[in-house]
This record gives structure tokens, sequence and C-alpha cells, in this order.
């Protein structure tokens, strides 16, 4: 009895389905076509994107050059393109520092480049591609990229034009894109700004003093000599910046959540003895790494070497503000 019900249920099938494809074989093919054709038009460095043969890809970049750069044109502005997809495309950009790579990162400030953008920018700046940043500035009001401020501050115009474009923003809502304008106008010496560094360094916010510390670990225009002064106090600053370590692992591999005893915290002191000892290649004999924190006695033989180096060297904070 069960083997004539499934053989009934098979015959069923097999009828239904040639009965489908005799009416969607037209449509079937028409869509095959399709996409043969598509992915026969589809540029060489989509499809390597799409198949993650990275190696390929660089490969390809290296050898095309410029050429690369109407394909990922293409990429970046086919709708169906993902946003990691996107990145990535803008990325292979930055092997390729000519004008017309710089104007399409330049773009896509505002067309998912990411730091892509932000980064080949910054390897790569040309004067031309000035007015396409300005272009993407929203009023102080509403703008939130503050990465778009910095990249600005960077770009080769003529620095007053630079500070009046960036001063607005000191009043932005935003409070990472008032700190972003501040940085700007510190690099451009406008007079002024290094006392808001330093308020933007002493804020008691635990957000808010992340801010600054973030552009001197992401952006090597601020790890140099200039901005060292500004640095110094924030060695003796304890605040908790970010949590480390808050699950222990334990020997039979479970997992289970720290006493606050065993916790630890990456400390403001902790950033600012990273960022000194990487701007001023300060030897020292403890390795120097991410998500570290350093021992009252490595905080001060960096404090010394400081001092040796003519630094005027305090063992206080900054007092405490309310920021930028």
């Amino acid at each position: 009895m069960v083997t004539t019900v499934r053989q009934r249920w098979a015959r069923r099938l097999c009828l239904s389905l040639l009965l489908a494809s005799t009416i969607a074989l037209p449509q079937t093919w028409a869509a095959q076509d399709q996409v043969i054709q598509e992915q026969t038009n589809m540029p060489s460095l989509a499809k390597m994107i799409d198949h993650e043969q990275w190696d390929e890809a660089y490969a390809y970049v290296r050898l095309q050059q410029n050429a690369i750069v109407p394909e990922v044109r293409a990429i970046v502005s086919d709708p169906r393109t993902s946003s990691t997809a996107m990145e990535i495309a803008y990325g292979f950009l930055r092997k390729v520092p000519t004008l017309e790579s710089a104007t399409l990162l330049a773009q896509g400030f505002s067309q998912g480049g990411g730091q892509a953008s932000v980064l080949g920018l910054i390897e790569n700046p040309r004067p031309e591609v000035y007015p396409i940043l300005k272009g993407q500035m929203r009023p102080p009001a509403k703008e939130g990229d503050r990465d778009l401020l910095l990249t600005m501050a960077q770009i080769p115009v003529p620095p007053e034009q630079r500070i009046a474009d960036l001063k607005p923003y000191l009043a932005a809502k935003n409070y990472g894109v008032r700190v972003g304008a501040v940085f700007g106008l510190a690099l451009l010496d406008d007079p002024g700004s290094m006392e808001l560094m330093t308020r933007a360094l002493s804020a008691g916010n635990r957000d808010r003093k992340r801010d600054p510390l973030m552009i001197f670990y992401q952006f090597r225009a601020w790890r140099t000599p200039k901005f060292v002064p500004v640095l110094i106090p924030v060695l003796n600053d304890p605040m908790e910046i970010k949590d480390i370590g808050l699950r222990r692992y334990n020997a039979d591999g479970s997992e289970s959540a720290m006493t606050p005893e065993e916790r630890r915290y990456l400390r403001a002191r902790d950033y600012a003895l990273n960022i000194l000892v990487k701007t001023l290649n300060i030897d020292v004999p403890f390795k120097i790494e991410e998500d570290v924190t350093y021992s009252k006695e490595q905080r001060e033989l960096v404090k010394q070497k400081l001092r040796d180096l003519g630094y005027t060297v305090t063992d206080e904070p900054y007092a405490v503000t309310t920021g930028v």
C-alpha cells in the first residue's frame, strides 16, 4: 500500500514538473541568457571581488593602473553592489594614485567609500577634489561625518580656505564633528585651536575623551612632535576609555564574567603612552601594542624619556572640563 501511494505521488510530481517546464522553459532560457549576458558584461575586477580572488585582483590592479577607475565606477554605480563589495572596490583605488582615482574616492564619501575614501585621499591628496568634498558638507547642525572634516584639513589648498570652511563646525551639533573641526584647525595653526585641543583631551565624559584620542590613533597627520606637549598631561589620566578582558576563559573552554577586581580597562593614559612612543619613536624595553594597560613604572620611564628629549613633563592630569 505504501509503495502504491509513493508511486502515485511520484507520477503526479513528474507530470506537474513536466507541465511546468513546458510552460516555463522559454522564460527560463531567457533568464539564463540574461544572466550569461550580465556575467559576460561584468567587469573583470567585479568578478574577482565576487569570487574573493584577492591575489588576482591586486595583480590585475597593478597591471591596469588607471584603467581600473572606470571599472570601479561601474561597480559602485551598480545598485546591486553590496556595501562591503563597494568599499572593497573603492579600496583598490588606493593602489592607483592618480587624479581620476582621487576624484572617484572623493565622490565616494557620500556613496559608500567609507575608510577607503578617507585613507585614499590622505595618501593621494589632490587640490582638484577639494570642491567635491566641500560640496558634500552639510550644515553644522546636521553634519555627522568627522572624517570628512579631517580629510579636508589635509588637502593641499590654501590654509585660509580650509580654515574658513572648517571654522563654522566648531559649533556643530555632533560632538565628534566639533572635535574634528578643532583638530583640523590645530593642524592648520589657527589661533586658539591648541587650547581647544586641550579642552577636548580634558573632557570629563568617557565618550568625549575617546573622540580626540582616536583621532591621534587613526590619523598620522596629528602624530607629530607639534602635538606632543598637548598629550603629555594625558599620561596621568586614569579615566577608563575601553573595557578589555571582561570575560574569563576557563580551562575547560567555557567562559564566565570576571569579578570587578579581575576586570581591566584601557585608560586615557594608555592611549597617550601608545601615541607618544609611536610619534617620537621612543626606545622602550617593552612592547607597544593595542589593548594594553601599561604599569606605572612603564609610564614613568616614558616621562623620563620625554624629559631627556627636552619636553616639559607634568605629573598631573588636565583639570576636568566639559570638552569643546
